[in-house]
C-alpha cells in the first residue's frame, strides 16, 4: 500500500508541534557529507575517552549502515532551560531526566505514526549513541545552522538535544536553512579555555565538558581555575548565544529540573546511593568516582 503522503505529513506535523520540539524537519537519506571534516577532527587528534569515535568513520559514511534500505530521516531538536549562570556545578541539560530516554520515547510516536500509514515500513530511533552524522543531519533536515561552536543553532537558540528516526518510508525533505550568525563570535568568546577553533572545530582536550565527564584520569592542574564551579559539563558556549533569547518554545515538563548534588555532597555520597539517586540522568554517563574527582577540584577553588 502506497501512504498518504499530505495525510502522513499532517499526523508528523502534529506529533511535532504536541510534543513541544523547537525544530522539525525531514531530509532525504543518503552518503554523508561531512566525512572530510569529520577525518580533519579525528587527525588532529582525539584523546582517551572517546576515541572510539575513529571505529565509527566508516559507519558515518552512510546511513545505510544502521538501517538498510533507509529512505528517509526525521529530526527534531528538542529545547531545554538555558542556564542562567554557566559557570556553576551542573550543565543545564543534565540536571533533567536522560534526554537518550525522553526522545527515544518521542522518536518512537513518530515512527508508530509512520507504520500504521505505511504498513510494513521499518524505522529505528538513533538518539547521540549510534554512529550517525546527527549534526549534518540536522542541517540536512532544516532545523537550523551551524554556529561557531560547532552546535546545531537553531530560531530557538542552541540549548537543544536532538533525536533522529531513520526510516524505509519516502517522506518529502524540508529543505536547509541559511547561516544566521553573521559576524557574531560570542560562543568562541565565552570559552573559557579557548577549546573553540576559528573554523568551529573543538579541541576535546581543552574543552571542559570532554575533561569533566569523559576524561578517565586526573586532570591537568593548568584548566582547575578554568573550571571554577563546574562539576559536570559547561555551557558557556550554550548559553552565550543570543538566539537563545529569541526562543518561542519553552522546555516541556519532560526538562524538570532535578534536586542535584553539591561538590560536598558527591564527596560524601557511595556508588550505591548514586546510582539509585542519578541512574536516570546524565550524570551516569561520568560515574561517581569521576564527579567525586570534578568536586575535589571544585571545592579547592572556593
Amino acid at each position: 500500500m502506497v501512504p498518504d503522503i499530505p495525510t502522513l505529513m499532517a499526523a508528523l506535523r502534529a506529533e511535532h508541534a504536541g510534543q513541544g520540539n523547537a525544530a522539525f524537519g525531514i531530509a532525504t537519506a543518503g552518503p554523508s557529507q561531512t566525512q572530510d571534516r569529520f577525518r580533519q577532527w579525528i587527525d588532529r587528534g582525539i584523546p582517551p575517552g572517546i576515541d572510539y569515535l575513529k571505529r565509527h568513520i566508516p559507519l558515518r559514511a552512510d546511513p545505510d549502515t544502521l538501517l538498510s534500505g533507509v529512505r528517509s530521516i526525521l529530526a527534531i531538536a528538542a529545547p531545554y532551560p538555558v542556564n542562567p549562570d554557566p559557570a556553576a556545578g551542573i550543565s543545564t541539560y543534565a540536571r533533567c531526566r536522560d534526554y537518550h530516554d525522553i526522545l527515544r520515547a518521542r522518536l518512537r510516536r513518530f515512527a508508530r505514526i509512520i507504520e500504521q500509514h505505511d504498513p510494513g515500513t521499518k524505522c529505528r530511533t538513533c538518539v547521540d549513541s549510534a554512529p550517525l552524522a546527527e549534526r549534518e543531519w540536522a542541517l540536512r533536515a532544516g532545523l537550523g545552522w551551524r554556529g561557531r561552536q560547532g552546535h546545531l543553532v537553531t530560531a530557538s537558540g542552541c540549548s537543544v538535544v536532538l533525536g533522529f528516526l531513520l526510516t524505509r518510508t519516502v517522506l518529502p525533505p524540508t529543505g536547509t536553512i541559511p547561516d544566521q550568525c553573521g559576524t557574531c563570535t560570542r560562543c568562541r568568546d565565552a570559552c573559557p579555555t579557548q577549546a573553540i577553533g576559528r573554523d568551529g572545530l573543538i579541541n576535546p582536550s581543552r574543552c571542559i565538558s570532554y575533561l569533566t565527564i569523559e576524561h578517565s584520569g586526573d586532570i591537568p592542574e593548568s584548566f582547575h581555575t578554568a573550571i571554577g564551579r563546574r562539576l559536570f559539563g559547561c555551557d558557556c558556549c550554550t548559553a552565550s548565544c543570543p538566539w537563545n533569547r529569541q526562543s518561542d518554545h519553552p522546555p516541556s515538563h519532560d526538562f524538570a529540573f532535578r534536586e542535584m548534588p553539591s561538590a560536598h555532597d558527591l564527596l560524601a555520597m557511595d556508588d550505591t546511593t548514586f546510582k539509585a539517586r542519578y541512574a536516570d540522568t546524565p550524570l551516569i554517563r561520568a560515574g561517581l568516582k569521576r564527579l567525586q574527582r570534578n568536586a575535589a577540584i571544585v571545592i579547592r577553588n572556593t
